[in-house]
């Protein structure tokens, strides 16, 4: 890799550093963190984005307002290139293991307004009637689609409870991701090693090892390793935040909580180091519903059961006075182990350094909980500052100790 590309990279890594983060984004992850203490998670609040833009577009008043401001868009503009504005990077994915399913459901009466069901696309979310007056057969069939959309690898999103005869509207996203390396991790040097829990047992977990140029930053203030790796899909690349001690995932998410940019600022450091990794290859599955952690990051008025102002939802002859925003669910399912698309080529080849000191090469090694995002760029060129976190997640390690 020449000085100039290394150059260009650090460039983008920089402009990254100057995006302006909404709310939504900033705490909807970090929340559903912080509620789900010591269980691995993965979420992404970046699909759930794409829904409230929809129901956006068609809010009023101060409802309308609320979600504005909780999305950080300011113009009708801003609202259409939502989804449109990742559209272009978002399609690629499709060549690699992932699923991304948006959908909004409604109840199936003649009420609703036929434009709210047909002008979805544009949002990267298909509106649909299912018949709420039979909660428990609403239920099985929802989940039926979720399993075969899916391919059998996600099961069920809606419990027995989460429908009545008064529901009115319920977003619900799934999000599968099997993670593709651009260079994989040689499965011959994947070993047992030693995980560390919180509280201070061990597990031996299958630790996969690569080493090569990444992006990283030791944090020695604050005792934690960042190490970024790229993916197999342009745009696309996962960090690992490591605290150094057992517990110490739990100072990092405190420091989290107090400044939501540390990340932001973690990139702006990061430089490009020979580093051999080793990160444990392993699976998170979960559900979560999001109705009370949207309505603590303040989206709260399309909830109101009397006036949610989705009155536009409705046509203006309805004899039904509002509807409301039911429920909000997701279901993630992410894989992690060596598989890539190129075969690693050595690393002294690669760079022509001399490699014959040990000292040379750095050691990352997430035998311990950690914190990691996944990230989505839009456009390297012509939009470097449109970055979005596709997966944000924490691994605790295995059997959730």
């Amino acid at each position: 890799m020449s000085p100039f590309v290394i150059y260009i990279i650090v460039i983008f890594i920089n402009s990254f550093c100057e995006t302006k983060f909404d709310a939504l984004r900033k705490r909807l992850a970090l929340e559903a963190i912080l509620a789900n203490s010591n269980q691995s998670i993965v979420v992404s609040p970046l699909l759930v984005r794409f829904s409230l833009c929809k129901v956006a577009s068609v809010a009023s008043g101060y409802s309308r307002t609320e979600l504005m401001t909780v999305l950080g868009i300011n113009s009708t503009k801003m609202l259409q290139d939502c989804y449109q504005s990742l559209k272009d990077v978002i399609d690629p994915l499709k060549n690699i293991d992932v699923l991304l399913l948006n959908k909004i459901i409604v109840n199936y009466t003649d009420d609703i307004n036929p434009n709210f069901i047909t002008n979805s696309t544009d949002y990267g979310v298909k509106v649909d009637k299912v018949s709420f007056n039979y909660p428990k057969m609403a239920v099985s069939f929802i989940n039926r689609w979720v399993e075969k959309a899916s391919y059998k690898r996600i099961t069920g999103i809606l419990d027995q409870t989460d429908l009545d005869n008064k529901t009115s509207i319920i977003l619900i996203s799934l999000a599968y991701f099997k993670v593709t390396w651009e260079f994989p991790f040689d499965i011959r040097l994947t070993k047992n090693k030693k995980f560390h829990h919180r509280d201070g047992n061990v597990s031996y977990v299958p630790m996969m090892l690569n080493t090569g140029l990444y992006l990283c930053l030791n944090d020695e203030v604050n005792n934690i390793q960042y190490i970024n790796v790229k993916l197999a899909s342009y745009g696309l690349s996962v960090t690992f935040a490591v605290p150094q001690t057992n517990k110490g995932i739990d100072m990092f998410l405190s420091q989290l909580s107090k400044n939501k940019d540390i990340i932001r600022d973690v990139f702006k450091r990061m430089r490009f180091e020979i580093i051999s990794i080793m990160v444990p290859r392993f699976k998170i599955k979960c559900r979560i519903e999001w109705n009370k952690l949207l309505q603590k990051i303040g989206v709260t008025r399309v909830f109101n059961e009397s006036d949610s102002g989705l009155k536009n939802v409705l046509k203006k002859d309805s004899k039904l006075k509002n509807v409301t925003l039911s429920k909000v669910k997701q279901s993630t399912f992410i894989d992690i182990d060596e598989m890539g698309i190129f075969r690693q080529t050595p690393v002294k080849d690669l760079f022509d350094v001399q490699y014959s000191q040990k000292d040379s090469i750095l050691y990352a090694i997430a035998d311990r909980p950690f914190y990691f995002i996944i990230a989505l760029q839009a456009d390297v060129r012509s939009h470097p500052l449109e970055i979005q976190e596709l997966f944000t997640g924490v691994y605790y390690g295995p059997d959730n100790k």
